[in-house]
């Protein structure tokens, strides 16, 4: 069983450890081709020059030269290759399509045992290489002679990690039907394959289909290799996607004919009077000193250029994982090729999986990049999320404050939301209308409602959805007054076809549009047990809403930004607010107080007694400790983690979802933040 944990995450991008053999190495990474007889760069120099990881060979092509061979079968393949980080083999699939053999030029059985013997770290079953061309009658028995060498070749596959190679064309219900037969089977990765046509020939968006129809039902646990996956201007948007691993003999393969990797695209060194990089390579010479040189120094020369770009872009995807800015990563790099732009568009029509597996609680700005900014998977449970749990849908006065979220609502807004903390919500509902959508006042501080920054102009497709989705929020509610704060803002626009479909009261000033407003005082802090129910309901839902209304509930203002800083209850701290994304954490009292109010059971996350104490000291609870956890819990939520007796051991963040919980052997489950003894 492959020994991969998830560590961060943005979408269904991973940002994990897979350990091996010969150490761990950290996801998404990039493995460079190594061919053990004619690599111009060695395989120990893309370890120390160029910072990777991991390497891939080709098995098949050892085991035809027998001065390989024998090396390979005495001293491993590691002693061929002189290093001794982790290595993956091929089983020469691709050779056998791209070279046109016979069936019989690799016996699969023959070659996964040769992998064992020379020892590598991830060897891979022989598969069936399908054309894009091929048709579908003959894909179909691709798949079928792919899945029986799959069920032979895992069952003696010992010791060593083992690929399953997903295949299936250009047929997305063949992919699938693929992964949930291979992902039956125990493979330690699953690449997708057969797909190096279609990057060849741009087809990105066949690209995108088939890595969603496979990632639906392959095992969570276990990393996905996109195999022959090597411009680094795909490596953000297939991270996106879920893909671990990718492997690149394009760095040689372009080279040798004269072309640079950027992470823009592909230029040729002929037509350039300017190096546009700032690799080593790079910025020690020219242009015209490159085409001076000879063949075989100019093409190891490129060669170097396109490693250090997809090594540097690799990381960069790492980074963005862990900052959550993979998403902007992906826009800005779609925009480098039209059909890489129309790929990131069919992605965003499919966005289910990205949805569900995205994690909550981010605390990371929101930079807009486009209309699809808007659509980002945040902002969407956002909207979902308040549509679904937001208590409040009747009122008499409804006031529609459009605003641009660049500032602070109490900079922008400062005497309205002075109005609203006076007023129950049965006498006025305030919504700031931004161009990510409806934040009622109560929500203003959560993540992402004053984390997006948009410009002064906003695209007419990111209108049309915010209008959509006011207008859904209209028509939930039951009120008797609309009254719109005219003023300058992106979303002003939408007054004029609200103004066709309903009565609406136009004010231009703050004081025109709250005399407007019937009197109904409250007093003076009922404000904060108002804003306190509909955070509470927004996080854990209705039964922790009734937290809000208990008497001796207290909260501590901050002065400087209006935000809770905590909530406490006869002097003891129940909650406090993470001031950069507004939402509460539970101390382990606060967890007490969710539990006995008999909180709904996703965010209850139930492990095994044997590891009790160790949680209860402040331990987080792993994975492989994990008895019970609900599907419907999202990664980043916060969770309580009890015993079989339903006994609170602590509270804290899920860094995994609850059905990877219950998948993953091997990692973190909840990052406890307070427990029972601590």
């Amino acid at each position: 069983m492959a020994q991969f944990e998830i560590r961060a995450r943005e979408g269904l991008a991973r940002l994990g450890k897979l350990q091996t053999k010969h150490g761990a190495v950290r996801t998404p990474l990039l493995m460079p081709v190594i061919h053990p007889g004619k690599a111009i760069i060695r395989a120990n120099e893309m370890i120390s020059e160029f910072g990777f990881q991991m390497v891939i060979t080709n098995s098949y092509i050892i085991n035809s030269h027998e001065k390989f061979r024998e090396i390979a079968l005495a001293n491993g393949v590691h002693a061929l290759l002189d290093i001794d980080c982790p290595i993956m083999t091929d089983s020469g699939t691709f050779q056998m399509y791209f070279h046109d053999l016979p069936k019989e030029e690799i016996d699969p059985i023959s070659i996964v045992e040769f992998q064992k013997e020379i020892r590598t770290d991830i060897g891979t079953i022989l598969d069936v290489f399908s054309a894009p061309d091929v048709g579908y009658e003959q894909v179909e028995r691709d798949v079928d002679l792919s899945l029986e060498r799959a069920k032979m070749s895992v069952g003696i596959k010992g010791e060593m990690m083992l690929a399953g190679t997903i295949q299936g064309g250009m047929y997305t219900n063949l992919r699938e039907k693929s992964a949930q037969q291979m992902g039956k089977l125990n493979f330690d990765v699953y690449p997708i394959g057969g797909v190096v046509p279609f990057m060849e020939m741009y087809r990105y968006t066949d690209i995108v289909r088939i890595i969603q129809a496979c990632k639906k039902y392959l095992p969570p646990d276990r990393p996905v290799h996109l195999f022959g996956c090597g411009h680094p201007m795909l490596f953000a948007q297939a991270a996106l996607l879920g893909c671990d691993l990718f492997d690149s003999a394009s760095y040689a393969k372009f080279a040798e004919s004269g072309r640079m990797l950027l992470t823009s695209g592909t230029v040729h060194l002929e037509g350039l009077s300017e190096l546009p990089c700032e690799c080593p390579v790079c910025s020690t010479t020219t242009a015209d000193d490159l085409k001076a040189l000879s063949k075989d120094e100019r093409d190891a020369a490129l060669m170097r250029h396109n490693l250090y770009v997809s090594a540097a872009e690799i990381r960069r995807v790492r980074q963005a994982i862990s900052d959550n800015k993979l998403f902007e990563l992906t826009s800005l790099r779609a925009r480098s090729h039209p059909a890489l732009l129309e790929a990131f568009e069919t992605m965003l029509e499919e966005m289910n999986l990205l949805y569900q597996q995205d994690p909550m609680a981010k605390t990371s700005s929101i930079f807009y990049t486009g209309p699809e900014t808007v659509n980002r998977p945040e902002i969407v449970r956002f909207h979902n999320r308040i549509m679904d749990r937001y208590p409040y849908w009747e009122t008499d006065n409804i006031l529609i404050f459009p605003d641009s979220g660049g500032r602070p609502f109490s900079e922008s807004a400062s005497t309205i939301i002075d109005f609203v903390r006076k007023k129950p919500p049965q006498n006025l509902i305030v919504l700031f209308l931004t161009p990510m959508g409806v934040v009622p006042w109560e929500l203003e501080h959560v993540h992402p409602a004053q984390q997006c920054i948009f410009p002064k102009k906003v695209d007419s497709n990111t209108l049309q959805i915010v209008e959509n989705r006011l207008l859904e929020f209209l028509k939930s509610m039951k009120f008797k007054k609309i009254i719109w704060f005219s003023r300058e803002s992106p979303t002003n626009s939408i007054l004029a076809r609200l103004s066709e479909m309903t009565d609406v009261m136009v004010a231009s000033t703050a004081s025109e549009a709250l005399e407007n407003v019937e009197s109904a005082e409250i007093k003076e802090n009922d404000w904060i047990q108002r804003k306190l129910r509909v955070i509470l309901r927004y996080q854990w839902g209705e039964e922790a809403a009734v937290l809000a209304d208990k008497g001796n509930l207290t909260a501590k203002i901050s002065k400087s930004t209006g935000k809770i800083r905590y909530v406490s209850q006869d002097g003891h701290i129940l909650f406090t607010m993470v001031p950069t994304n507004g939402l509460l954490t539970p101390t382990f009292q606060g967890g007490i107080e969710l539990l006995n109010l008999g909180i709904d059971s996703r965010y209850i996350v139930r492990i095994e007694d044997e590891v009790r104490e160790f949680v209860a000291k402040g331990r987080s609870a792993l994975a492989k400790f994990v008895v019970t956890a609900d599907s419907r819990l999202i990664a980043g939520e916060e969770c309580l983690v009890v015993d079989s007796e339903m006994n609170l051991l602590g509270v804290g963040r899920a860094l995994l979802s609850g059905e990877e919980m219950l998948i993953f052997k091997r990692g973190v489950a909840v990052n406890i933040r307070h427990s029972r003894d601590t």
